[in-house]
């Protein structure tokens, strides 16, 4: 299959690209290449032969959708509804990701497919308005989560580098959800490939307990004292509320269940604890 996949400069784009090349032919876009915030995207799409468009790019800095609200309608809700409406002309297939920040995030438990949104954020408006173009057009939805990854730096890294630094380790206790390795979601995206990527919404992240953003900072500390016999401290709880630089609002409890995925799998997704620890452990590795 001749898959088309934007973003590849990108934590996900990279991961897509580097699981799925051996078994199909990519054709990688990144932004240099297919800005999403440029014009005529459905022409750019017309020059390309690809039976499949996989666009995990956006603008996902929540901070910058704030300051730039025309940039993030263009990028995260325009473009997808040109893509979309371009592969249902076609009949092409489209998979095209999205957050659990479409999710006012009130109420604690997990959030199914069929949940309705309610988006805090600029971000989470033009990311659910970006979906509905998809869902409207028959395209796939794939929702992800809190995703780390061994692509680009992410909070993960974070704690690892600063708590073999010396340096005090903190993170929000008070905000939930689950989180995803991308190299998980990249297996989890070749499944879903080869079921002929069934339209409508999919949850990506791994299994195991909710968390926080705390929690996934215990975990990481307890197996850096078990792979190095240092004795670090435990990480410090802080308050959503504290965050002062968070401008934007961030919602609580994004927890999503993996239905559907787990449907299609034949199984659930592996406990995020244990993807968490094979991280930690490649980057010690890697040091």
């Amino acid at each position: 299959m001749r898959l088309a996949i934007t973003g590849t400069t990108g934590r996900v784009g990279q991961a897509l690209a580097t699981h799925l090349r051996d078994r199909h032919e990519l054709i990688e876009l990144p932004r240099s290449l297919f800005d999403l915030a440029g014009p005529d995207l459905p022409a750019k799409l017309a020059e390309l032969d690809f039976d499949m468009l996989l666009n995990p790019a956006g603008l996902t800095g929540l901070e910058h959708c704030e300051d730039d609200p025309a940039l993030a309608e263009r990028v995260n809700a325009a473009a997808p509804a040109e893509m979309a409406d371009f592969c249902r002309r076609e009949g092409k297939r489209l998979l095209h990701f999205s957050t659990d920040y479409v999710f006012d995030g009130l109420e604690p438990g997990l959030k199914g497919e069929d949940s309705p949104v309610a988006p805090l954020s600029v971000y989470g408006r033009t990311k659910a308005a970006g979906e509905r173009a998809v869902l409207d057009a028959g395209g796939t939805v794939m929702r992800v989560s809190w995703v780390f990854g061994p692509e680009k730096p992410a909070f993960p890294d974070t704690v690892i580098d600063r708590a073999l630094a010396g340096q005090e380790v903190a993170a929000v206790a008070d905000k939930f959800s689950r989180p995803a390795l991308t190299t998980d979601i990249a297996e989890w995206v070749g499944t879903v490939l080869e079921a002929g990527c069934p339209p409508g919404i999919f949850h990506a992240c791994n299994g195991g307990p909710i968390t926080s953003w705390h929690g996934m900072a215990e975990e990481i500390i307890a197996c850096l004292r078990a792979r190095t016999g240092l004795e670090l401290p435990a990480p410090k709880p802080l308050l959503l509320a504290e965050m002062a630089v968070f401008r934007a609002v961030r919602p609580r409890h994004t927890a999503m269940a993996i239905t559907r995925l787990s449907a299609l799998l034949g199984h659930e997704p592996r406990d995020w604890r244990e993807a968490l620890r094979e991280h930690v452990e490649s980057r010690l590795i890697s040091r």
